[in-house]
């Protein structure tokens, strides 16, 4: 099974949080980052090796 890194950006803060999930992550779904909910609103995928699965995730608050 593939295994994703993906590097969150939360809004306000300079560095990026990194979570690994087995599932491709994608717009509109929520994922929890050191606790707390996120809807992701971006998600760019890159390449840095042939089995490599990494991506770039910028991520607003939940629409509640």
């Amino acid at each position: 099974m593939p295994e994703y890194t993906w590097s969150i950006y939360v809004p306000g803060e300079d560095l990026p949080h990194r979570l690994t999930t087995d599932y491709l992550v994608s717009e509109g779904e929520e994922i929890k980052v050191d606790g707390i909910e996120w809807l992701v609103d971006n998600v760019e995928m890159e390449h840095d090796a042939e089995d490599a699965f990494t991506g770039v995730v910028a991520v607003v608050p939940p629409r509640r």
